[in-house]
């Protein structure tokens, strides 16, 4: 008999990992980088990536494009479509190093733009509505061109290869932000390309996602509806979207936003002693009842200011959580939060559906 007991691990898909500062400190990428390594096997080498905030404050007042181009063609195209709408105070290939374990890159450059005033008036929307608007444009109608970061000083990094490979590529090493999170993909279902790797952003909001989304098409339905499109091949794009509506258009909280996308059960709900509480619930579930996500799930969303940490409401999928001094670590193992912090204290696993929400200080970013 062969036991194949030790030469194949079946790892329950994909490895998160995430650090703030309230305190508003910055941090290279080199601890988050390190934090993905003893988490290599949840990874297949067909996604890696990074979101760090706080990057950019020489540009903070403008939106940084992150863009993959398949060609120069394409680059030229965009850079056409984006100086009828944008002031482009800069633009400029992101650096990068070649190493061997990342290949076949497509050209991927940034931009710090601002959208034209007049432009805002004549359409009377606002500027991150105009934004969003533009980046969906581009990624549904100009072939081989795809935003994959569109934030205020931040950015998403991200690349077909592991994580840490992908720090290195990138060199976040060089770069310092309050709040990281990080990504290794193991797809399922999914291709493994450059604009399918995590983290999926749009504005400064971001999101690293380890799971499976059975309730997808439904999700992607209902969002549809409201001008978003669903165009990178992975299920977890709509996530980033469900937020992006949830608290930017319908201005919920994050609490209120994370009892729609993990609601509790009805049982649960009737279960509530303050009827205001157990109202509140009622509606969020019965108004938003298309934006459930079900299957298991744990994601770190990222935003300027904070993060929040979330599983599924049967916690199908591993999280933990730490502490030390001004900083919150969080991650698929404990293995990863002890790389960036030897002695992380009040190590716990949020319950199903329990969200984890930490906010820089006022002022401090």
């Amino acid at each position: 008999m062969n036991s194949k007991e030790g030469q194949m691990r079946i790892p329950s898909g994909c490895a998160i990992a995430a650090v703030i500062s309230k305190d508003g400190n910055k941090m290279t990428g080199e601890k988050i980088i390190e934090s993905m390594k003893p988490m290599h096997d949840r990874s297949n080498g067909l996604g890696g990536g990074f979101a760090a905030y706080g990057i950019y404050p020489e540009y903070k007042e403008f939106y940084a494009l992150h863009m993959f181009y398949d060609d120069r063609a394409s680059r030229k195209n965009c850079e056409a479509f984006l100086k009828e709408r944008f002031e482009i105070v800069k633009s400029e290939i992101i650096p990068t190093r070649k190493i061997p374990a990342i290949t076949d890159e497509p050209i991927i450059w940034r931009y710090f733009i601002s959208p034209f005033r007049s432009t805002l008036v004549n359409l009377q929307i606002d500027e991150k509505e105009f934004v969003a608007r533009t980046v969906m444009k581009i990624n549904t109608e100009m072939p081989g061109t795809y935003v994959f970061s569109s934030g205020k000083n931040m950015g998403a990094f991200k690349a077909v290869g592991f994580p840490e490979d992908v720090g290195v590529f990138y060199k976040l090493d060089e770069y310092e932000g309050y709040s990281w999170t990080a990504h290794g993909r193991y797809p399922t279902n999914t291709p493994g390309w450059w604009g399918g790797a995590h983290p999926f952003a749009l504005l400064d909001y971001s999101i690293v996602h380890n799971g499976e989304i059975s309730s997808y098409d439904a999700n992607r339905r209902f969002i549809e509806m409201f001008g978003y499109r669903c165009t990178l091949q992975t299920d977890t794009e709509v996530i980033t979207y469900i937020m992006d509506y949830l608290l930017r258009v319908q201005k919920l909280s994050l609490d209120e936003a994370a009892s729609v996308i993990a609601a509790p059960f009805w049982s649960t709900i009737t279960a509530k002693t303050d009827p205001k509480e157990r109202e509140k619930l009622k509606y969020l579930r019965t108004v938003f009842a298309s934006l459930l996500i079900t299957g298991p799930f744990s994601i770190v969303f990222g935003f300027n200011g904070g993060l929040m940490a979330l599983n599924d409401r049967l916690k199908l999928r591993s999280m933990v959580v730490g502490e030390k001094n001004d900083k919150v670590f969080i991650a698929s193992e404990e293995a990863s939060i002890r790389i960036m912090e030897p002695n992380a204290e009040n190590i716990y696993a949020p319950s199903g559906g329990e969200a984890v929400i930490v906010h820089v200080k006022d002022g401090a970013y």
